[in-house]
This record gives C-alpha cells, structure tokens and sequence, in this order.
C-alpha cells in the first residue's frame, strides 16, 4: 500500500455504491477558486512519510510545538484531529476494523487504546521509549477530575474559576504532549519534523480559537462587578 500523505483529512461517508470524501478543502476550491494545497492542515509529503522500510507510517506526526501551540489556540480541536488522523492511520496500516470518526468523538475513552497500541509498535519493531501509557492516561483522567471539582468549588467566582481553568488546560496540553512524543517515536519520528510547519490554515484555525478567547475574556470583564 503506497504511503498516504500527513494531511488531516475528513471522515467518508458511505454514499451509494461509494465513499464521498467531506473536505473543506474542496469546498473551498470549489466556491473560491483557490487551490487545495494553500488549506492543508499539514506540511508533510510522501516522501516524509514512509518508514525506514518504505511502509506508510502507522500513526499521525506532528512536532510537539506545533501540536502544542495548535492545541491551545483551537480550544482543543487540532488534539482531537490528530487523534483522528492517527486512528485512520492505524487502520489503513494494519486493517484492524475500527472507526476512527467514532473514536475521536468520543476520544476520551480512546487514549489509553491507541497509546497502547502505538507503544506495542514500538516494541514490535524492537525499539523501547521511556514513557508510561497507563501513567499519562491516568494523569488526563485525573485532570478531568480536578476540574470538574474545580468547576463545582468555584462556581461564581469568576476570575478564579477562569484561572484555574488556564491552569488545568496547560497541565492537560503537557500530558498530551507527552503523549503525542511517543506517538511521534512509533511512527518513525520523534521530533515530528514531516509536519512542524504552520500553513494558512493552521492560522486560519488559530485567529478562530483566539477570536473565541477574546469573546469569553471581554464577557467576563463584561459580568464582573463594578469596582
């Protein structure tokens, strides 16, 4: 099977006696006459791609900055979109029968799964990384938990709820970091560096999930209370 391009694409969907693949992409393209290749979530090419031994790489790669950096400013979403990426990835490689749509909406339930089965590449290929796939999903999970404690203790108090929540998303982003470096390692490249550049729709992505931060932080300002 030739290697598929690093590029976040869109689920199919079984139309008829085919697949009609959704990008917006193509819809762009479409509708405004630009090029496909300008929206690309990625950087990476074929040849980026391939393992040692020529295979398509198993999972979704991305430099750690990068991931770091698009996983704050969109709220959260490219996370979810790498974690798709990785799936169809991961079922292309092997044909293992899952649905990586289903998988990444409900992503939460489906991170210790697909690091374990990163990390089993890993070992497959006769390589070890020091991490603990069990520790980091544990560490996520107990994040979740202090949030919503958080949520529950400082319900009204608006500033220090907001902190908080700063505080709880940055320690999420470090464990998804770390978690995105050994699936970086099983897919042949640990620095991400197929995929470390910002494209147009990368920004595009960003200046959306910054414009929503400037929207919440102007209606706190806005219900705080007069001093």
């Amino acid at each position: 099977m030739p290697a598929r391009d690093n590029i976040e694409t869109f689920p199919t969907i079984p139309i008829g006696n085919g697949l009609l693949r959704i990008e917006y992409q193509l819809a762009l393209n479409v509708r405004f006459g630009v090029h496909k290749e300008t929206f690309q979530m990625s950087d990476a090419h074929h040849a980026d791609l391939a393992e040692a031994n020529g295979n398509q790489v198993p999972f979704f790669v991305v430099s750690p900055m990068k991931f770091g950096v698009m996983t704050f400013f969109t709220l959260g979403f490219y996370w979810v979109y790498c974690f798709y990426q990785s799936w169809s990835l991961h079922r292309e490689k092997t044909g293992e029968r899952v649905s990586p749509l289903w998988r990444s909406a409900f992503a939460v339930f489906f991170i210790y799964p697909l690091l374990r089965r990163a990390n089993d590449h890993i070992r497959d290929s006769g390589k070890t990384y020091p991490w603990s796939i069990l520790g980091l999903t544990l560490g996520y999970y107990g994040f979740c938990v202090v949030w919503v404690v958080a949520s529950v203790v400082l319900e009204g108090q608006l500033w220090p709820a907001y902190f908080a929540g700063i505080a709880i998303q940055a320690a999420w982003l470090i464990i998804l970091v770390f978690m995105q470096k050994g699936i970086n390692f099983g897919a042949g490249d640990k620095e991400g560096k197929a995929n470390s550049r910002f494209t147009l729709a990368n920004w595009l992505w960003m200046l959306l999930g910054i414009a929503l931060m400037a929207a919440q932080l102007f209606a706190l300002i806005a219900l705080s209370p007069m001093v």
